[in-house]
């Protein structure tokens, strides 16, 4: 057998300046040498119709139905059309929601400059070629594998191998795709593109986001895990009794058995779940905000704490220097002219450079022999010039290690008390490069800075605090400036700060639960306070817009970006704003409460059912009995008691805060409604003799008194009564009511007119009607104070 040969493209020699030319690119292209991936940004239409058609319960209820094709039970084959409507129905949302999101990602989608034909432009990552010039500097991701040939950068490869610890890479180095720049900018050339980057070689445990643990989903799989064990059992042995109690016909035990397992089914749930959560990502792309992870909506929900980085969502991200304090000067050299030279070396673009730019900026910098760029770890940057020496923007604290004098200590703290961001302009003799430990530097001016409030902050910090939310705010920033600032938006506790510089792990985490404003924050303490706050009970949302961010965000529970920042930070969020307004918050927060809440209550209605067809439908087999009801005999209580009141229910206002698990809160309000459906069915049936009933009378008042249950537990649901919620349920109440007259009506095969109905069975079908209402009603408040009274116990020991 042949070796399959390997040919390697012939490798352009581009000039650093001018960079490929519209031949080159072409013809890259036509070699299938573009930077094209094979990343999915959400599933396919071929996906979604699969996943809608192919569900476990549609794969039943199609069975079901060829059985009652084959035994002629054409009435029994209406519940057909429910599936056939919810999956039409999901497959329809969830195309709509995919057109949303495509919509928004193709404006956050990521870009590249490169330089083609001597002039620098943007372009689609996917439009990279081989051989291309790239340019990265700040914020950016590295977006194919690439060789650095001018300038120097620090990049975070933790994406790639876990490791949070800045790597330098100089002029030779690769940097690799999927890492992102933390500081400095370098010019480098394409080495290779598409599926021949480094990150598309690694397992599927390099992703760029962690996905939220949903206890929505996890808890809705257990409950068809469970559906799916008894269903099955209990069908065949429903089928036998009937099969054995009706001499051997075996479409009588089918119909039985099929009335036992579409009873059993909450086809409608599924749906209901993926419905409400597609329309809210359709109702958040109209507001500007991208849902990445469909299930971090849920996350949004149970959020109990909110992790804010002052700039970008508490300030708008711009600032204005307010006062300047000189402390000494170099000859022939005035202070513009110094952080002049020190901008243009470094060519920050950070807020803080860009207030520095417009307030002392001059032509004529001299040219640097070094640079420092500037980096979240070391919180200054620099630059070297011969001649000169070194000069040093950044932190006070930070480029005077050695301890501040009196006077810049005091007016320090006198701008930090007024929330004025502080720079000290410094200067050392010798040129020093990044590598080397800054040491006896002279201060020569103090900056302080403002930053500008968002004019909605305010409205917004008071909406979280009044909705039961905690906002800490994690800054790089001076602890005392940022608590000021805190303190102005009114967020709870903002005198209580602390400073993490120099803090051991061990004190990071200590500090994460007792501290409200955390300042001079490293990105991988940044991680550590949100780890921690997790560890310790609460559900985490982190905001951020830059690139120290990035760890804290993939630690946190729901992981928001704001647009306008890093084009690293928006790949790692579960959400992002895409207008870059922290006020679409409380929006996006109320989104997630409401889906939550009111997919539990709608849930309940659907699992009410299941339990009493299973309950009824164990105890006929224990009895030995034929199960009562045919599928057409649930048509009323899946209609117009579960059916649209449970959609109605899914999209009302609910934004109470979350609490408890999803599953057990479920069960919770489930079981009581469920078990009086069951006491409903097996109590007319123990009266059957009592009351002379006939075999189609026992369904007939069977079903009366399970549909009115039913609406009895449907009105519970919709406590706290709204004029949405009293419409939802006595609607309900008076259309099930008139259905099932209707019902019986249409579907008598076997079933009586309701008006064949004595005094007496009336009266019996209204006394189930209240039992109904106190088994209801009554069941969580004896619930809640058994568990008072075993927690009381155990406290006592």
């Amino acid at each position: 057998m042949k070796k399959k040969v390997i040919i390697e493209p012939t490798r352009f020699d581009v000039d650093i300046k001018k960079g490929l030319n519209n031949e080159q690119v072409e013809l890259r292209k036509k070699q299938g040498l573009a930077n094209v991936t094979r990343k999915k940004t959400g599933k396919s239409y071929f996906a979604i119709f699969m996943g809608n058609i192919f569900t476990f319960f549609n794969l039943l209820g199609i069975i079901i139905m060829i059985l009652m094709l084959i035994v002629g039970s054409w009435s029994n084959m209406f519940f057909f059309v429910v599936i056939l409507s919810n999956t039409v129905i999901g497959i329809f949302q969830e195309i709509r929601a995919k057109l949303s999101i495509e919509k928004l990602q193709l404006m956050a989608a990521p870009v590249s400059n490169v330089i083609r034909n001597g002039e620098v432009k943007e372009v689609e990552v996917k439009e990279i070629v081989l051989d291309d010039i790239l340019i990265f500097d700040l914020g950016k991701q590295i977006t194919t594998d690439s060789i650095v040939l001018e300038g120097e950068v620090e990049t975070n490869e933790s994406v790639l191998t876990g490791e949070s610890v800045p790597v330098k890479k100089r002029k030779g180095d690769l940097l690799l795709s999927g890492s992102f720049v933390v500081s400095g900018k370098c010019i480098a050339k394409a080495e290779k593109v598409g599926t021949g980057n480094y990150i598309e070689t690694l397992s599927s445990k390099a992703k760029q986001y962690k996905k939220p643990n949903s206890e929505l989903l996890n808890s809705i799989n257990k409950i068809i895990k469970g559906i799916a064990i008894v269903i099955f059992p209990l069908g065949f042995l429903t089928f036998l009794t009937a099969y054995n109690n009706n001499g051997n016909i075996i479409n009588d035990a089918i119909t039985k058995a099929s009335g036992s397992m579409i009873g059993m089914i909450p086809s409608g749930m599924v749906l209901l779940i993926s419905v409400t959560l597609t329309v809210s990502v359709i109702k958040l792309a109209q507001k500007n905000t991208l849902v990445q992870d469909l299930f971090c909506i849920e996350m949004l929900a149970r959020v109990n704490t909110l992790c804010l980085d002052k700039t970008g969502t508490i300030t708008d991200g711009t600032m204005t220097v307010e006062q300047v304090v000189e402390y000494g000067k170099l000859e022939n050299y005035d202070t513009s002219k110094l952080v002049s030279m020190v901008l243009d070396a470094t060519k920050d673009a950070n807020p803080t450079a860009v207030a520095l730019r417009n307030k002392f900026y001059v032509e004529g910098s001299n040219k640097p022999t070094t640079v420092i760029p500037f980096s979240s770890a070391r919180k200054y940057s620099g630059a070297g010039f011969e001649g000169v020496g070194t000069l040093v923007l950044g932190a006070p604290e930070f480029v005077l290690r050695n301890g501040l004098p009196k006077d810049i200590n005091d007016q320090m703290n006198a701008f930090l008390k007024e929330g004025l961001r502080v720079i000290l302009l410094a200067h050392v003799n010798n040129v020093l490069t990044e590598d080397d430990k800054l040491e006896n530097a002279t201060p020569l001016a103090l900056f302080a800075i403002q930053d500008t409030i968002r004019d909605d902050a305010i409205e917004i910090i008071k909406w979280f605090k009044d909705n039961d939310v905690k906002v800490k705010v994690i800054s790089g920033d001076n602890p005392l400036s940022v608590s000021v600032i805190a303190k102005k938006v009114g967020i709870e506790n903002a005198s209580n700060y602390i400073s993490l510089d120099g803090l051991t792990d061990e004190e990071v985490k200590d500090a994460a639960t007792k501290y409200t404003v955390f300042g001079r924050v490293t990105p991988d303490q940044k991680a550590l306070l949100i780890k921690s706050m997790h560890d310790n009970g609460d559900t985490v949302a982190m905001t951020g817009d830059g690139v120290n961010d990035i760890l804290a965000m993939k630690e946190a529970d729901c992981a928001i970006a704001i647009a306008s920042g890093s084009e690293a930070t928006r790949n790692v969020a579960h959400l992002v704003l895409m207008d870059s307004k922290f006020s679409s918050m409380p929006s996006v927060v109320k989104e997630g409460r409401q889906v939550i809440n009111n997919v539990q209550n709608s849930a309940t209605l659907f699992l009410m059912k299941t339990i009493m067809t299973m309950l009824t439908t164990i105890t006929m087999l224990i009895l030995q009995k034929d199960y009562p009801f045919e599928p057409k005999h649930l048509y009323v209580i899946e209609f117009f008691v579960i059916g649209y009141p449970s959609f109605c229910l899914a999209l009302r206002n609910n934004n109470a805060l979350i609490k408890g698990n999803f599953f057990k809160s479920v069960l919770s309000k489930t079981l009581p409604i469920g078990i009086s459906l069951y006491l409903n069915v097996i109590l007319v049936y123990a009266f059957k003799d009592v009351l002379g009933l006939s075999d189609p009378q026992v369904t007939t008042m069977a079903m009366m008194a399970m549909t009115f249950a039913g609406s009895m537990g449907l009105l519970w649901l919709c406590e706290p009564f709204t004029k949405v919620t009293t419409l939802i349920g006595f609607s309900s109440l008076f259309v099930s009511f008139i259905g099932f007259f209707l019902f019986n009506a249409i579907l008598k095969e076997g079933s009586p007119f309701i008006v064949s109905l004595t005094p007496a069975m009336t009266f019996f079908v209204l006394g189930l009607i209240v039992l109904s209402f106190l088994i209801i009603n009554l069941t969580p408040v004896v619930s809640k104070k058994i568990k008072s009274l075993y927690e009381g116990r155990k406290v006592n020991g």
